[in-house]
């Protein structure tokens, strides 16, 4: 785990310094590979599978009910869901770690509009390599990861579409 973690920051950090070489912004990074495939179910019982948004994209947000800073979050992402439902841009988040039950009970105090899918057993957190929550990751139309970090991806429209 220690190699993937150091494999997808070098890549970061290679992309940033290229970007700073050529003196322009790099719309597209240098891919982290490909998103590893999962099938988790919503806080409705439905069963929602990453195959299901191919060829179109998909912004994921990892986080938990206990995280301050995930917490802080919530408003802001629920405004921002509505944008992407417009767009058409697709956005899940995941819970990491954390009971159907514990959440819907959070819930209740905090109105979330966006999806929840539950990954009680951390076995998807752990597949993407999730050191440290909140952590947004962007899925491209061809199943690749184009960006991963701790915080909002504002050039997500072009990570999305980048190949």
């Amino acid at each position: 785990m220690t190699a993937a973690v150091f494999l997808i920051f070098s890549c970061m950090v290679y992309a940033d310094t290229k970007e700073k070489e050529n003196g322009e912004k790099n719309a597209c990074p240098a891919l982290l590979g490909n998103a590893p495939q999962f099938s988790l179910k919503d806080i409705a019982g439905k069963e929602i599978k990453l195959s299901d948004f191919k060829e179109q994209g998909v912004i994921l947000f990892f986080w938990a009910s206990w995280c301050p800073r995930c917490r802080e979050e919530i408003p802001g992402l629920n405004r921002v869901y509505l944008l992407l439902k417009k767009k058409g841009i697709n956005f899940l988040s995941i819970d990491a770690g954390e009971t159907e039950k514990r959440i819907r009970r959070f819930m209740k105090s905090t109105p979330i509009d966006f999806p929840v899918l539950l990954d009680a057993s951390q076995k998807v957190s752990q597949s993407y390599v999730v050191v440290g929550i909140p952590t947004f990751v962007v899925v491209n139309k061809n199943g690749q990861i184009t960006f991963q970090n701790h915080f909002w991806p504002h050039n997500y429209e072009e990570l999305l579409s980048c190949r």
